[in-house]
């Protein structure tokens, strides 16, 4: 049974990374399209942020919803977070049209009001994470 596992494993971890590089690629081709710019000579222009978003292992985003108090009050978590939080959440308030977002310092993570996740996901996506 571990052997099965583990082969199951490796085969995850040859089908992700590809997964992965096709979904940055059409984000980039997508804010291109958006933004109706013609591509550089030199390739698509990288942004940068000071902060960044670490993906799971198995390349997805760090977003995870929690359902608290009796099924009544939903929060929307983004964890991974490297750099300025202060920044991460002034972007993400713009973008959401939402203030309820809070930091939690100790772990480094968001905590937004509602779930958000969709929407959250969405945007870090098209931020290029």
């Amino acid at each position: 049974m571990f052997r099965t596992f583990s082969s199951c494993r490796i085969q995850l971890a040859r089908v992700v990374p590809g997964t992965f590089g096709r979904a940055y690629e059409s984000t980039l081709a997508a804010a291109a399209a958006a933004a109706d710019v013609a591509p550089a000579s030199g390739g698509p222009q990288l942004v940068t942020y000071p902060y960044f978003v670490h993906r799971t292992r198995f390349q997805s985003l760090p977003v995870y919803t929690d359902v608290k108090n009796g099924k009544t009050r939903k929060l929307t978590t983004v964890r991974r977070i490297e750099g300025d939080l202060e920044a991460l959440r002034a972007d993400m308030a713009k973008a959401l049209s939402d203030s309820s977002i809070q930091i939690k310092r100790t772990s480094q993570q968001l905590v937004i009001k509602g779930d958000r996740s969709d929407e959250v996901r969405a945007w870090l996506t098209r931020s290029g994470f």
